[in-house]
């Protein structure tokens, strides 16, 4: 009889410590948290190549370039169409809207930025429910099956939000501390029609705002090695570098653990951080984290170094 005993007791410890690490599984807090991109039927964006595309996406994704809503002067890529309201309908014509739940899948660090930069594009145009992810965590969390249909969805105006941009003449009387000449209105040359800057950065005025701007320049250390804003004798505004890459997590989530090193290059939450990159767009998805994080007083030169020359 003790022998028994002795042996469904054995039996008892051995199921118990079996059974142990189905408390560790059911634990989904960090692995299940992408999951939640996917709630409320998201409208997907893939920014990846066409090509790459074409190879394997998402069910339901749609392929869009960081081009398409662009300027189409060779020497402005990365500034925004001027006509928003087309833009506008173009996405509604995929299904977004203001109220609309977007994820923008990419290749993250291996791509430059084109999933924040249509990112910062929507925030532009008023849709702020906006998420980037990596195309292959995403590819996972969402089940196989057919390509559903795209709704559209039914015209709307943008309500552009003017302070994530700044556009080449602002940007260069900040960089240089000096406002623009006079313009000639008509044949006369008036006073009052000194070309000056956005009439107010984020509620300053420019003697105000000048004192509080910084530019990041997002690019590599080996493009801002050969040439970067603090070689120009003009600009008295400080330039720091700091990657793009740096903003984003390996899953392409917007960073929050940026904040030391960003005070250690002097910028703070209430600095005003004029973004810039060669074309606008890590500049423009640096932007869009920034904001994430909260330093809502960044912007973008989406004219970037190609404008600047």
């Amino acid at each position: 009889m003790r022998i028994f005993i002795l042996i469904l007791s054995l039996f008892l410890a051995v199921v118990s410590c079996q059974t142990k690490p189905t408390i560790v599984t059911s634990e989904t807090g960090v692995v299940g948290a992408p999951e939640r991109l996917m709630e409320g039927s998201p409208v997907i964006l893939d920014v990846r190549p066409p090509f790459e595309f074409n190879l394997s996406h998402v069910p339901g994704a749609i392929n869009v370039r960081w081009e398409d809503f662009s300027s189409q002067d060779p020497n402005s890529r990365g500034v925004l169409q001027d006509d928003l309201f087309a833009i506008a309908r173009r996405l509604s014509l995929i299904g977004i809207d203001p109220d609309s739940k977007v994820v923008i899948l990419g290749k993250g660090s291996l791509g430059a930025g084109e999933e924040g930069r249509i990112a910062w594009t929507l925030e532009v145009l008023g849709v702020k429910n906006v998420h980037t992810a990596l195309y292959t965590v995403a590819r996972s969390m969402n089940p196989k099956g057919d390509e559903p249909l795209v709704k559209n969805k039914p015209m709307w105006k943008p309500v552009v939000d003017e302070s994530l941009f700044i556009d080449s003449k602002n940007f260069k009387a900040y960089a240089t501390h000096k406002l623009s000449p006079l313009k000639m209105t008509g044949k006369k040359k008036s006073k009052k029609a000194m070309d000056l800057p956005v009439s107010s950065l984020f509620g300053m005025n420019f003697n105000e705002a000048k004192s509080k701007v910084v530019i990041l320049d997002v690019r590599s250390s080996a493009e801002y090695g050969i040439n970067n804003l603090s070689k120009y004798k003009n600009v008295k505004t400080p330039v720091v570098q700091l990657e793009w890459k740096e903003f984003f997590t390996e899953s392409n989530a917007v960073s929050k653990d940026l904040a030391k090193k960003l005070e250690s290059k002097g910028i703070t939450q209430d600095k005003i951080i004029m973004v810039i990159s060669n074309h606008g767009v890590r500049s423009g998805a640096v932007t869009f984290a920034l904001r994430e994080m909260g330093y809502r007083q960044s912007v973008n030169f989406a004219g970037g170094y190609e404008q600047w020359k």
